[in-house]
């Protein structure tokens, strides 16, 4: 019955307190007065020895404990060095494996060379000898490992690196294409406004027109009244009533008041159409929080509607020297994350004050919450929540450099079932930081996102 391998390895060979710190060696060998002599010799230079009289033990040791460095014999039980050198190598190909025989065997050494063997000693040999391919070995393994480390570090910088330019690069692209569509809008809006130019004069037009059509329809009924025969008039009523005149002439008027309803907001979405997508150009403006917030949802109502009902809780604030495009793009972003984060219908309250330090925005809905986890990643480049397809993981890191570059903060609280508040705190007038590059730094380019 096989004894405990941790016990077996300790009862070989005693550790002097001062020579814990050596380094771990394990010597596998049939022969005991081989592995005690290999084991005094070593341990009087400072090395921790674990010794076994076989291989099979000596493997599930190495996979308990692992070493620095392995000294096995070739002519073994059960199984041979060489193959326990093979089953060594698919743990940990650096680990330097020394074998000793006392057969001069050129196919074996070569053998033993391709299996990974670092050193082959033929038996017998001198202590010197065997000590100088240890301390190549442990020489070996150190550089090993540090090599690991830095390849590590430069895989891990090369990786960051990379996470980087990905990102810089998609915010070059979600740049780009809010300036397309800066460009697209003004062309469109200039298409929309000359035909929304001649409906609403045609449908003013309409109104006057009808207003004085209902003045004739009236006092010609009061006409005839006072000089008609009374089966003329009972004949006239009764085919107005039949044709519905009066229900028509008051059908018209609600029409025409739906119409230019209608018109007026058409002329909103693309006068708020015009301002989110225009390019601030890196000058500051005065620019009305509240009217930003009216303008975006303009934009992201139909993100809305069908979601959520709003709350508007808009105070009484100073307007804000700021890139008004780009608190635009941080406003659509909470915004359309706020109707994302909903599970069926819930409320979005967009509030607005002002503290004594400037002006605030809290965008609060009701969905679905973030546990602290996601909450402490939610800033992160190309960190998202949202299925493929309906995010970047940019919006919320874009928000937050636009944010940071007007001097103000972004913080958010929420609660797992309950709902998310995004805050946003900016000052009257901002001192505007140098960029340097970061990945959230840009126009108000990127899309609604988590």
């Amino acid at each position: 019955m096989q004894t405990n391998l941790r016990e077996r390895g300790m009862a070989m060979h005693s550790e002097p307190d001062d020579m814990q710190h050596g380094h771990r060696i394990m010597v596998v060998d049939d022969e005991l007065h081989v592995r005690k002599s290999i084991m005094s010799y070593l341990e009087r230079h400072g090395y921790r020895v674990v010794a076994f009289d076989n291989c099979v033990d000596a493997l599930e040791a190495y996979r308990l404990d692992g070493c620095d460095l392995i000294i096995t014999d070739v002519k073994m039980p059960v199984m041979n060095g060489v193959e326990f050198l093979g089953h060594i190598r698919d743990i940990d190909p650096d680990i330097p494996v020394i074998l000793m025989t006392a057969y001069g065997n050129l196919e074996m050494a070569v053998e033993a060379i391709k299996k990974g063997a670092f050193d082959f000693i033929i038996k017998p040999f001198e202590f010197e000898c065997l000590l100088a391919a240890i301390a190549k070995g442990i020489r070996y393994r150190s550089l090993a490992r540090l090599e690991k480390d830095h390849t590590l570090q430069l895989e891990q910088a090369l990786a960051e690196k990379v996470r980087e330019l990905q990102a810089v690069h998609a915010q070059s692209v979600l740049s780009e294409k809010m300036a397309t569509i800066g460009l697209l809008s003004a062309g469109v809006a200039h298409e929309i406004n000359n035909p929304l130019a001649f409906i609403a004069s045609n449908l003013g037009s309409l109104d006057k027109y009808l207003v004085r059509l209902t003045d004739f329809i009236d006092w010609q009924t009061e006409r005839m009244k006072a000089s008609c025969p009374l089966e003329l008039l009972a004949e006239q009523e009764q085919y107005r009533k039949a044709r519905k005149i009066d229900y028509l002439v008051n059908d018209v008027r609600v029409l025409l008041d739906e119409s230019l309803e209608g018109v007026t907001r058409i002329r909103k979405i693309v006068a708020s159409l015009k301002s989110f997508a225009r390019k601030d150009d890196d000058v500051l403006e005065l620019a009305d929080l509240n009217e930003l917030v009216e303008s975006t949802l303009n934009i992201v109502w139909n993100e809305i509607k069908y979601v959520a009902t709003l709350n508007r809780e808009f105070g009484e604030i100073p307007p804000i020297r700021c890139y008004p495009s780009q608190l635009n793009q941080v406003i659509m972003n909470l915004l359309v994350n706020a109707a994302h984060a909903m599970k069926g219908e819930g409320a979005i309250t967009v509030r607005t004050w002002q503290d004594e330090k400037g002006v605030c925005l809290a965008v609060s809905d009701t969905g679905c919450g973030m546990t602290e986890e996601i909450r402490s990643r939610i800033f992160e480049p190309f960190f998202t929540t949202k299925e493929a397809g309906r995010g970047t993981g940019l919006g919320l890191a874009i928000s937050n450099d636009i944010i940071m570059k007007h001097s103000g903060t972004i913080d958010v609280s929420s609660e797992v079932g309950k709902g998310t508040t995004f805050t946003v705190r900016l000052p009257l007038d901002p001192v505007i930081l140098p960029h340097e590059g970061s990945v959230r730094e840009g126009e108000a380019g990127g899309e609604p996102n988590a």
